[in-house]
C-alpha cells in the first residue's frame, strides 16, 4: 500500500526509533524513486562563475553510481594563466563507514590530466592564456567551443534517464539561436515548443532528434558529436549546407 509517515516531535511525546528511521531514510527512498533510472551527471545546478580571477563553482547536486552527492556552499579554484588546456574535475572515493554513520565523499580537482573513467567525472575544461581573463558567458551558440579563455562545458555529462546528456545551457543556447530562424521544420518547432527552458534533454530523445533531423541512424552520440549535430542543424536552417554537401560541391569542382 502507499503510505506517508510523519513523525511528530511534541513536548512529552516519546522519541522512537522508528520515527528516526524515517527521518534518515526518506530523503533517500525519494531520491532512489526519482532517479533509479538515470546515469551519472550533473543532476542540478553546478553553475559555474568567474569572479576576481577566479573560478567558481556555485552549489548543486551531481549523481554518481545511484548516490546523490551536494555542494551546499559555492566553491572558489584558482585559476592559473599559463596556456594549458586544464579540466575542472570532481574525484570520487570509496565508502567509508564509521560511527557515525556511511560517508560518500569527493574532492574537487582542477589539472591538466583528463577525468579518469570509473572515478572521476569532468565539469568543464578550459585553456587559459597569460594576461587573459576567462570568460563564462557567451556571446551565441557556436562560442561554447571557443579554444582559448573561454570555459568549454560540451564534455560535461548531465545527468538523464538511461545514458548522460549534454549542458541544458547549451541545447537553450541552439534552440533560442534556432528560433530566431524561424525555422520551418516541424521536427525544430516540435524540440523548441517541447523543451525550451525544461532542464536537460534526455540522451535518447536528443539522439532521436539528431537522427531525424539529419537523416541518419546513429545509436549513441557522446556529448561532442552531439554538439557538432547541433551545430550542423543550426547552419543548414540559417541557410547553410550540409557538410556532405559541401564535400559533393568541391569533388565537383575537382573533377571540372
Amino acid at each position: 500500500m502507499f503510505r506517508n509517515i510523519y513523525p511528530l516531535f511534541e513536548r512529552k511525546h516519546l522519541l522512537k526509533k522508528e520515527m528516526l528511521d524515517n527521518l534518515r531514510d526518506y530523503p533517500r527512498e525519494i531520491f532512489n524513486m526519482l532517479y533509479q533510472d538515470y546515469s551519472d551527471g550533473i543532476l542540478s545546478g553546478c553553475r559555474l562563475e568567474v569572479r576576481e580571477g577566479k573560478l567558481i563553482l556555485c552549489p548543486g547536486m551531481l549523481c554518481y553510481r545511484k548516490i546523490p552527492y551536494l555542494l551546499t556552499e559555492k566553491y572558489e579554484i584558482s585559476c592559473r594563466a599559463d596556456g594549458r588546456l586544464r579540466y575542472l574535475k570532481v574525484r570520487f572515493y570509496d565508502k567509508t563507514v564509521g560511527a557515525d554513520g556511511e560517508e560518500y565523499l569527493s574532492n574537487i580537482l582542477l589539472e591538466e590530466e583528463a577525468a579518469e573513467e570509473g572515478y572521476e567525472m569532468e565539469l568543464a575544461r578550459f585553456t587559459l592564456q597569460d594576461g587573459a581573463r576567462l570568460r563564462t558567458d557567451y556571446v551565441d551558440f557556436y562560442d561554447f567551443e571557443t579554444a582559448y579563455d573561454t570555459v568549454n562545458l560540451i564534455h560535461a555529462p548531465y545527468a538523464s534517464p538511461g545514458r548522460s546528456s549534454i549542458s541544458p545551457q547549451i541545447t537553450d543556447a541552439f534552440m533560442e539561436a534556432l528560433l530566431k530562424l524561424s525555422p520551418h521544420n516541424s521536427w525544430d518547432q516540435a524540440l523548441c515548443m517541447g523543451s525550451m527552458g525544461q532542464g536537460t534533454i534526455p540522451a535518447e530523445k536528443l539522439r532521436a532528434y539528431l537522427n531525424v533531423r539529419l537523416e541518419q541512424e546513429k545509436n549513441r552520440y557522446t556529448n561532442e558529436e552531439a554538439y557538432s549535430a547541433l551545430k550542423r542543424i543550426l547552419r543548414q536552417a540559417a541557410g547553410g549546407v550540409a557538410e556532405d554537401e559541401e564535400r559533393q560541391g568541391e569533388r565537383k569542382l575537382m573533377l571540372f
